[in-house]
């Protein structure tokens, strides 16, 4: 998912509307890629607009970040929630 945030985020700029879904979900991505001290580079506020761009896009990419956000609260540890796709 994260090589789709990234584009979403270009194609999205800065105006798409920040869904609760999105800050959740992209919240607790944040604070896991901080504790694991993990080598990918996480920005959240990236990950939010990215995520809200492709939610918005009903046709193709909504049942995405569903899909992913359950993966994300399903995990216990954060090793696993980084794993999310």
């Amino acid at each position: 998912m994260r090589r789709v945030v990234v584009i979403a985020v270009i194609l999205a700029g800065c105006t798409q509307p920040r869904s609760e879904r999105c800050k959740s979900v992209c919240g607790r991505e944040a604070e896991c890629a901080d504790s694991t001290k993990t080598t990918i580079s996480f920005d959240e506020k990236e990950c939010i607009a990215a995520c809200a761009a492709l939610e918005n896009d009903a046709a193709n990419n909504a049942a995405r970040v569903v899909k992913h956000t359950d993966c994300v609260n399903r995990q216990q540890s954060c090793a696993a929630v980084l794993e999310c796709q």
